[in-house]
Formats: C-alpha cells, structure tokens, sequence
C-alpha cells in the first residue's frame, strides 16, 4: 500500500512537472507572430477581405490562459471605399487555468481600446457587412447523445469586467440620406457574475447629419441578472443628455432621466419604477407595468407632470409662440393621468389638466385610430390664448398687412379626413370674442372624412342656444350644412360683446337652416341655401331714426328748413319678425313686420350676400303722432304708407322716399276724409229735415 501511495505521489509530481513546464516553455517556443501571415491568409480564403495585424500577438498561459492582440483592422466591402470596415488599437481576453479543470470560467477584465467601427448601405440598399453575412456557413445542430442530458454545464461563471475605451461607431445611410455617428464611447463595468449586481458606466458623443445634432450622454446604473427568475434588473439609473444644433429648440437642449427598470429575458414584460424625466422647469414622473409583449401588450402606469411655466419654458428653449392677448396665457400648466391598455385600446382615467385659471377633469381612450374622450372643463377664457384685434391705427406705415381675399382656403381636407373622434365636453363658462356663455356641451363627432359637432347652451345672453354643426369633406367639394336655434335671448348685449357696436336691442328668437359647399369664405356665400326666421320684443334699432328721417325727407321735398330734434338715432320697436329664403348666396325676405309707438313697418326685399349689398323696401304707416318716439311734426302722414327705398352696399346704404306716390296717397286720404265730412254733413241734416216732419 506504501509503495502505490508513492507510485501516485511521483506521478502527481511528474504532472505538476509537466503543467510547469509547459507554463514556462510554450510561451518560449512558440511565437503567435509567427502565425500572422496564415491568419490574414484565411480571413482573405474566407471572407475575401483584407485583414492586417500592425502590432504584436501576445499569449500567455498560466495562471491565465489569455491573448493579447495590437493593430488589428479589416477591409471594407467592395463598394465601399477605402476606409477600413473595422480597426481595433489593442484587445485583450484572458481566463484563469485552473479553475477549468472544476468546470467554472474565471474571465479577467475584458478590454478593448480603440475601436473603430464603420457601417455603411448603398442607395441600393446593399450594407458593407452583407457579404460577411453571406458567406458563414448555416449551422447544423448536432444530434444529441445518449449521454447529453447526463452531462453538466459550466460550474460557474465570473467575468472581472469589461473596458472599453474610445471606440468609434459610424453609420452612413446613404440610401435615407442620414449619417450617424458614436464617438468617444467609453463603457466600464464591475465584477460580471451570475445573480450579483454589476457596476455600469457609460459616456459617448453622438453626432447626427439629418438633422444636424449633437449630444453628450452619460449613464450610471446598477444591473442585475437573475436567470432563474428570467429578470434582467437595471436600478439606480441615471441618464443625462446635453444635445447642440439648429434642430434642438433655441440650438441646446439638457435632460436628465432617472429610473428603476425590470424587464423579461423573453421580451414579455417591462416595468419602470420611479421614472423621473427633467428638462430645466419641465419635470415628469412616471411608473408603468407591461406584459405579453410579444403578444397581446397589457399596459398600466401613471403620469405626473409638474405645474410650471410653459410660456417661459418654450422661450428659453427658442419656440415661437403664436400671438396671444394675453402675456400670462400658458404660465401655469400641468397634468397628471393613470394609464390602462390591451392590445391596440388604451385608457386614460382619471385624467386632469391645469391650464392657468383653467381645471380639467374627465377621460379618454384610444383604440387603434379611434379617439374617444368625455371632459369638463370649470371655465375658460379663450380669447386669452388669440390674437389681440388690433386698430387700423396700430398697422406700421409702410407694411400694410395682406387683405384677405376671401379666396384663402378654409378647411384642412386631409386633416380632417383623417380624424376619427367621439367625445364630449362639458364647460361651466365659456368666453370667446367676448361671448359669454354658460352650461355649455359640445358634442363631437368625426370619422371617414365626416364632421359633426353638436352645441347646447343653457345660460346664453338671459337665453338659450342650441346648434349643430355638419361638415362632410370625404367627397371632392366640402359640404357645410348649420342648424341653430336661440330662443329668448337678449339681442342688444350678445351682439355688442360680439362686434363691439350697440346696433339693435330687444329679446326674442331666432332660427336658421343653411346648406352650402366650398372650402372657402366667398365659396360658401356664393352656395349658401337655407332659410331663417325670427321674432324680437321691446326692442330698437339704433344708428338711424325713422321718424326723424321721414321728416327730414319730407322737408327737402318741400324746400323747408331740416327740423331740429334731441331724439336719440334710434327706431324704438315694440316687436319685430320676419322670415327669409337664401338661394346661391341671395337672401330674400317678404314679410318684415315691425311696430312702434307711432309706426307699423313692413318690409320686403333682398340682401346680395356675395357682394354685400341690398336692395330693400320698408313701408312705415305712421298710427300716431302725438306719443311715442319720433312721432311728432307728422299729423298729415298719419295712416299714409311711406315708403323707403334701402340700395347699396350693406355697410353703408343710401335711401330714398317715393314721395310722389305719398302725395297721391295723402291726396287720397284727404279726398276721402272730405267725402266723409260731406257724406256725415248731408247725413246730419236728412237727420235733422225728418225730425222736423213727425213734430
């Protein structure tokens, strides 16, 4: 027995002897330079490029089995150019001994310096690496052996880091007509092993063609792999981004992200955890799940935006905004949202927005292109976010601004043929061009090119309103058709706050069906149909007063002195109605009815809704003269037609008084009334002749 056990001690001696050896011999006997030349001569029979090794091969055997290679570079594809398709400055792998022999990998740190990548397609499509492609062999799947599922893995794995410093990547898309570039990427990690958190640093420059961009990024993280769990985990990410270029708002742009991210090694799930995204004043938070990615995506999350000033954001950052009234608008905004989706559908509830002075709340939801919302908002004052109306005074002398023509096309076609809406919102108070409108509900309905949108308004002007609106642009012409119906609205207020001018005042109604098509103001006029109709109360029209008119009238007829009077310009009305027919943008009307204090009016006639301008006729009877506005200085008009003719443009129109044809009737009216006298005075004396027969 002693003798074996001195048999097997000589014999463990002898190999120790061996590895020694060969540890201390190899290395020098065998030169790995020497070897280059067979090297470049395979890759050549292989691949058909050229490959260059300018500095020293380097081995070593023990305690690492390693390599160490300088100078290496490749040729490019033929077509490509001169410049290399790869050059790498230094590159080195090295793994323990050893623990081979009990099956666990020990991999020092992985090094590579000086990488130089360059990636190219051709407007044909064809890249510099397709040939290298091409020409590998397809791999065959060796059969299993019997003893296959007896036989173990790797014992363990141990990487000791990798290093990568200064690479380059180039990516020249010649077919897009982009070119992208990585430079000074430099990537540093700690202790690669199984299940354990790695240390990962990272820094690179990216430099983009179209558009022409640069950018700096850093990143930190911790990561770890759990391959029993099947989780790759990426914690205490942080992400920083400084980007230069005229593409960037106001050339520059810096964002810093932080996170904590879980995903799948099948790609199925995702989950980010206190996502923190921060541009300047712009700050984000954000926590969302996926899974069944690669099926049928279910996604939940939520979103914060913090209040800040958009207004001042938008400025440094070198965005334009449009002209608003008001340089407070957009000062104050932020939102937050909670995230459901399935497949193709994504939910948003609740969803809230702050807008300045503006809370909403409400809904929404996607499903595929379809957009479907339902939102309240508690008051808005859009005019704070358009254009203030300016004087004619307040255009610079000498750059008058375009007049618009009327020709300038009205509707965004394919915009609107692409939209694909059903929503609802509801509004407490509403302000635009000075409206004032309360308990407003707008319904919205839009797919395949075809518009609808519905208004309800409870609180309008001491009134109601109710409207809609249908615009179909699916065919070659728009076609536009309106229904509105306002009903005990105070006229007077609604159409100051809307124009600016106290024209008309009185409550009433008012009714319209319009039909028209064309895509542009003076189209529309030029097919306008429909019909109106309305009715309005103790009112007045003001800028002009008939009575005072029809006296001023009669006394140039007469070549009489205009008489004075401190009556306001206006026509008091106790009420008015009428109805109208509009054909190819000419409005007819036939039965205007108005009655004051000392008038009945009635009016017919047409309004040129393309030209602007009217040709009218009212016939005011004057009832009394002696009360009511305007009635005085009048007495032998009373109960004679007077009719005024309106002509011209509607802005400014003259008018003129038939008096022949009140001449003949107030000679009618006279004539009549003497025959009534002489009639009652022959009466009153047959009267008197029988009377005085029967005493």
């Amino acid at each position: 027995m002693g003798k074996l056990l001195k048999i097997f001690a000589w014999l463990a001696g002898l190999l120790v002897l061996l590895v020694v050896a060969a540890v201390v011999i190899l290395p020098m006997v065998i030169d790995p330079n020497d070897y280059k030349a067979q090297i470049v001569d395979k890759v050549q029979q292989e691949t058909g490029r050229t490959l260059s090794i300018d500095g020293d091969l380097k081995l070593s055997v023990f305690p690492w089995l390693g390599m160490e290679i300088n100078g290496l570079g490749l040729s490019n594809a033929e077509g490509f150019g001169k410049q290399p398709f790869a050059q790498i400055r230094q590159a080195a792998v090295r793994v323990k001994l050893l623990p081979l022999i009990s099956q666990r990998l020990e991999v020092d740190t992985i090094g590579l310096d000086g990488l130089e990548l360059n990636l190219a397609r051709r407007q044909d499509g064809v890249t510099n690496w397709d040939d290298l492609v091409g020409k590998q062999p397809a791999e065959e799947k060796p059969a299993p052996s019997e003893d296959s599922g007896r036989r173990g893995g790797l014992a363990g794995l141990s990487i000791g880091g990798i290093d990568i410093n200064e690479a380059r990547v180039t990516w020249d898309d010649r077919d897009a007509g982009q070119r992208f570039q990585i430079d000074s990427f430099n990537l540093k990690t700690g202790t690669v092993a199984p299940g354990k958190p790695v240390d990962l640093k990272l820094s690179m420059a990216l430099q983009s063609s179209e558009p022409p961009v640069t950018a700096q990024v850093g990143l930190k993280a911790v990561v770890t792999v759990d391959e029993g769990a099947g989780i790759l985990e990426v914690g205490d990410l942080d992400m920083v981004v400084d980007g230069q270029g005229e593409a960037l708002p106001g050339g520059a742009a810096r964002a810093e992200l932080q996170a904590g991210l879980k995903m799948g090694l099948d790609g199925e799930s995702l989950e980010v955890s206190g996502l923190k995204l921060s541009a300047d004043s712009l700050k984000l938070d954000a926590d969302l799940k996926a899974r069944a990615l690669g099926t049928r995506p279910m996604i939940s999350g939520t979103l914060q935006l913090a209040e800040f000033d958009l207004r001042q954001w938008l400025l440094d950052h070198g965005i334009a905004l449009p002209e608003m009234s008001d340089d407070k608008a957009l000062t104050l905004v932020g939102a937050s949202a909670t995230l459901t989706g399935e497949g193709d559908t994504m939910r948003i509830e609740p969803l809230a927005l702050r807008l300045d002075d503006t809370r909403v709340t409400g809904s929404a939801s996607l499903k595929g292109p379809a957009v479907g919302f339902s939102l309240a908002l508690d008051a808005i004052d859009v005019d704070r976010y358009l254009p203030a109306e300016k004087a004619q005074s307040d255009t610079p002398k000498g750059a008058p601004a375009p007049a618009a023509t009327g020709d300038e096309p009205l509707f965004p076609i394919e915009t609107l043929r692409a939209l694909d809406l059903d929503g609802v919102i509801d509004i407490g108070q509403l302000t635009v061009k000075k409206l004032l409108a309360e308990q407003v509900q707008v319904r919205i309905k839009a797919k395949q090119g075809r518009l609808e949108i519905g208004q309800q308004i409870k609180k309008f002007y001491q009134g109601d309103y109710q409207g809609q609106v249908k615009l179909d642009v699916s065919g070659k012409s728009p076609h536009t058709q309106v229904e509105t119906a306002v009903g005990s609205i105070q006229l007077g207020p609604l159409l100051k706050d809307l124009s600016g001018q106290d024209r008309v005042s009185g409550k009433g109604r008012f009714k319209a069906n319009l039909d028209s098509r064309g895509n542009s103001i003076n189209a529309i006029k030029r097919a306008l149909d429909g019909n109106l109709e309305f009715r309005f109360e103790d009112g007045a029209v003001k800028g002009f007063n008939l009575g005072q008119m029809i006296r001023e009238a009669k006394a140039r007829f007469k070549g009489e002195a205009l008489p004075q009077s401190s009556q306001p310009q206006q026509t008091d009305f106790s009420e008015m109605s009428g109805s109208a027919i509009i054909d190819n943008g000419v409005l007819s009307n036939q039965d205007l009815l108005a009655k004051s204090p000392f008038l009945r009016v009635d009016g017919k006639g047409k309004v040129n809704l393309v030209d602007e301008t009217l040709d009218y006729t009212v016939k005011a009877v004057i009832v009394s003269t002696d009360k009511g506005q305007g009635g005085e200085g009048l007495d032998e008009l009373k109960g004679i037609p007077v009719p005024v003719h309106l002509t011209g443009p509607l802005a400014s129109p003259g008018f003129n008084i038939n008096w022949g044809e009140v001449l003949v009737d107030t000679q009618k009216a006279k004539l009549e009334e003497k025959t009534q006298k002489l009639e009652q005075k022959l009466q009153n004396k047959i009267e008197d002749k029988l009377k005085g027969l029967f005493r």
